[in-house]
């Protein structure tokens, strides 16, 4: 019982008011710091311009089969990679900040500039 009320009040008090902990793509809430720049995203314009993606919409191949999973899977890799490469500290979902809460910039288009 014990546990469970330090494990509540220790999240309690590391959330950041304002950004959704499930939309962040890189970087750790944890080690935001107030007044830091919150850099945006939308993943699916950037998944768009992946050839392993383009190639599962051409093809129309099924979600869930070997194919798919194989081409996912490099998609999501070079995704992580480029994001991890990018030099922004914490990149969330464009819709996971409350922007009038926080300073933020979308950087999508220079994150499929890196790809």
């Amino acid at each position: 019982m014990i546990h469970k009320l330090l494990l509540i009040t220790c999240l309690l008090l590391s959330s950041v008011k304002g950004i959704d902990k499930d939309k962040v793509r890189h970087g750790n809430v944890a080690n935001f710091k107030e007044g830091q720049k919150v850099y945006l995203i939308d993943s699916k314009k950037v998944y768009l311009q992946m050839k392993s993606y383009k190639t599962i919409i051409k093809k129309n191949i099924q979600k869930g089969s070997a194919e798919y999973n194989k081409l996912m899977l490099e998609a999501t890799t070079l995704y992580k990679d480029t994001l991890d490469k990018s030099g922004y500290s914490l990149i969330v979902e464009l819709d996971g900040v409350d922007k009038t809460l926080h300073k933020t910039e979308d950087v999508t288009q220079k994150i499929i500039s890196l790809l």
